[in-house]
């Protein structure tokens, strides 16, 4: 019994990184919101929907720039603030920033305005 009470957290996901929770959630957001355009690969299409893949914008210190477009859209991409909620985005964008091998910081919803 004692075994299975110790358990109960890592079922739980107690005590997980916040942020590699956040890259989970982010992952379900963009196959949902983003891939259909920039693909599971986050390559996009040349000339029409960018590459996230070591893209400088997705990958600058701040994540400011590419929040700011997420937020209000650019060009053939739509606007994402009021569609779904802060903690969704943030986890969309600390996805893109940590998913094949971009390495740069994630973003909480605090961050997202």
């Amino acid at each position: 019994m004692a075994a299975v009470v110790a358990l109960a957290p890592l079922a739980a996901g107690c005590g997980q990184d916040p942020r590699e929770e956040r890259v989970a959630l982010g992952k379900e957001v963009y196959a949902r919101e983003c891939a259909r355009c920039h693909l599971e690969s986050g390559r996009g299409y040349p000339g029409v929907y960018p590459n996230l893949r070591g893209n400088p914008i997705v990958t600058l210190d701040s994540p400011e720039a590419v929040t700011d477009i997420v937020l209000k859209g650019r060009e053939g991409m739509p606007a994402f603030e009021g569609e779904l909620p802060e903690q969704r985005i943030a986890a969309v964008i600390t996805y893109i920033r940590h998913a094949w091998h971009n390495d740069a910081s994630g973003v909480t919803p605090a961050q997202v305005h």
